[in-house]
């Protein structure tokens, strides 16, 4: 069988030839007597055929799928928050995240081994906070990551932390800033080595980790000379002191094995 198309400009007309299967199969059309459809007596080829509004080069296309509606990531957080660790660490700077109700219990006894406090979310404004913070993870240490957080949301949560921690705290960072101090000046004479930490919750000034700018060249002993914004740390290569100090994620490190003497 065949049918003459006329497309949309520039072209002329398109001659196709089909077998009368392919086009029942992309048309639908009423059948009718084939003695009510015009013919061309000198060629028997049908002149004129009744079909739906098809072009060639660009037919319909099916109804693209319905978008999905953009998640609500603070509000579904602030469903989900029912435990706030918020603190200073030993420099100072804020850390604060949430936990959802079935780790309200580690997530209480791991502030108490951070030195960190806990508020339970119980009002519209906490809710509204935590919707603004990451969510915390728990070690099998009993301890959690809390990530850094901005100054003024920690300014927010303080306001909920009674006289007698804020004063404990000013105190252990009065502290720990002294220690720091001084075995920093013991490390640049040579006198001590390197504190190495036990684990990612009390990363400071002063501590050795390790880094690489390539897994393929391997991992180099580092010092952490300044701790940032956005869980990034300032770092001196231990063992090439004419380098540059490199900026680098918390993520990109890896710690000492604290049993490890060899470093």
């Amino acid at each position: 069988m065949q049918l003459t198309f006329w497309p949309s400009p520039p072209l002329d007309h398109i001659d196709v030839t089909v077998p009368m299967s392919a086009v029942s199969a992309l048309f639908s059309f009423e059948e009718k007597p084939m003695h009510s459809q015009p013919f061309e007596p000198a060629t028997g080829v049908i002149k004129k055929v009744t079909l739906p509004h098809v072009s060639i080069l660009n037919g319909p296309r099916p109804p693209a799928p319905a978008k999905a509606g953009k998640a609500k990531p603070q509000a579904d957080v602030a469903a989900s928050a029912k435990l706030i660790l918020v603190g200073l660490d030993d420099q100072a700077k804020p850390h604060a995240a949430w936990f959802p109700e079935e780790q309200v219990d580690a997530a209480t006894l791991a502030a108490d081994l951070m030195d960190m406090a806990s508020i339970a979310v119980e009002d519209d404004e906490l809710a509204g906070i935590a919707g603004l913070l990451p969510k915390g993870k728990l070690f099998e240490s009993g301890k959690a990551f809390v990530p850094f957080t901005k100054r003024e949301t920690y300014d927010r949560l303080a306001a909920y932390l009674d006289d007698d921690y804020l004063t404990a705290t000013a105190i252990r960072i009065k502290a720990a800033k002294a220690a720091v101090a001084e075995s920093y000046a013991k490390a640049s004479k040579g006198e001590a080595p390197l504190h190495v930490p036990e684990d990612w919750s009390k990363l400071a000034v002063g501590d050795l980790v390790l880094a690489t700018e390539d897994p393929a060249d391997g991992w180099w002993a580092c010092e952490i000379i300044e701790i940032l914004d956005n869980d990034q740390v300032r770092l001196r290569w231990r063992d090439f002191p004419d380098e540059l100090p490199v900026t680098k994620r918390l993520a990109d490190l890896a710690l000492v094995h604290p049993q490890c003497t060899n470093y």
